[in-house]
C-alpha cells in the first residue's frame, strides 16, 4: 500500500495498474462553488466560538457530497489499526487529510476539528454548512454526535 502511494506520487505506477493512489489521483473534484477566506472563517467562527481555526488560502471550493463520498471509497485510511496514542483519533485525521492535500483535492474546504473528546476531519458543503467525517470508518455526519464532542476546540484548513 505504502509502496503504491510513493510509486504514485513520483508517477512511476505502470499505465494499468489498479492501485487506489492511481484510481484517486484519476478522481477529480466536481465541485466548483467557491468561498472566500473571510467568509469561510466566519462560517466555521458561528460553529466554534471559542475554538482556534486556522485557514492556509484565500480561496476555498465548496464541497459537494458526492466528491466527498466518492473520494473516501478510495481512501485507505480507514483500514488503519487504532493504537492508543500510537495510532489514535488524531493521526486518523492527520492521514485523511494529508491523501486531500493533493491538486485538485487541497482546494476543498477540507481540514481537521479537535474537540473536547476527539479527532476527527470536517467539509463545508456547497450549501455552507459544515459536516463532520469520522476517518476510523468514513462515515458523515451533518450535526456533531455527541460522542464526538460537545466543544469545538481547533478547526485546520
Amino acid at each position: 500500500m505504502l509502496l503504491g502511494w510513493l510509486l504514485s506520487l513520483f508517477g512511476l505506477l505502470p499505465e494499468n495498474s489498479t492501485d487506489k493512489a492511481t484510481e484517486k489521483s484519476e478522481l477529480m473534484p466536481q465541485s466548483t462553488k467557491k468561498i472566500t477566506m473571510g467568509a469561510l472563517y466566519t462560517l466555521l467562527r458561528q460553529k466554534a466560538p471559542e475554538g482556534q481555526i486556522f485557514l492556509s488560502d484565500r480561496e476555498y471550493k465548496l464541497c459537494h457530497i458526492n466528491d466527498i463520498t466518492a473520494f473516501l471509497v478510495h481512501s485507505v485510511v480507514d483500514r488503519g489499526k487504532y493504537v492508543a496514542d500510537r495510532f489514535d483519533c488524531d493521526d486518523f485525521s492527520f492521514r485523511l487529510m494529508g491523501e486531500f492535500s493533493v491538486p485538485g483535492w487541497a482546494e476543498l474546504a477540507f481540514g481537521i476539528v479537535w474537540t473536547n473528546k476527539h479527532a476527527f476531519n470536517c467539509f463545508v458543503n456547497e450549501d455552507k454548512r459544515l459536516q463532520f467525517v469520522e476517518p476510523q470508518n468514513d462515515k458523515v455526519y451533518s450535526h456533531l454526535p455527541e460522542w464526538m464532542g460537545t466543544k469545538i476546540r481547533l478547526i485546520v484548513m
